[in-house]
């Protein structure tokens, strides 16, 4: 890889994580809290992890919508660890990496929709 692409996917990484910390900060504040692995997490914890996540938004006792902003949380996030899989084994392409920060963008999006949400039921 060029000194472009290695940088390139150190950014992405690290987006990817802080991501996921995010995730995992929020998971922990929601009405019926859940608990990711933390720390130093491996995608083998990970992916597993936010997968049962979905699958638990329609279990949390809040409205559709924050049901709906927690599963497309999870659901750019994973897409985004896929792309970058792909980027890493296959082949790195610009348009590629693109798509992994604009997953990750949607995801944070969410975020900061269901994070309003958790803090204005206290």
């Amino acid at each position: 890889m060029s000194d472009f692409e290695d940088q390139a996917m150190t950014k992405l990484a690290n987006h990817l994580a802080r991501t996921y910390v995010a995730l995992a900060h929020i998971a922990a504040n929601l009405p019926i809290p859940v608990t990711l692995p933390t720390g130093d997490v491996s995608n083998i914890e990970a992916i597993p992890a936010v997968r049962r996540m979905m699958e638990l938004a329609d279990d949390q006792p809040m409205p559709e919508e924050q049901q709906a902003e927690l599963y497309a949380i999870c659901s750019f996030w994973l897409g985004a660890l896929d792309l970058y899989g792909m980027l890493a084994m296959v082949e790195f392409h610009s348009s590629r990496a693109h798509s992994v920060a604009a997953n990750l963008l949607m995801a944070e999006n969410h975020m900061l929709d269901l994070t309003e949400w958790i803090i204005e039921q206290d």
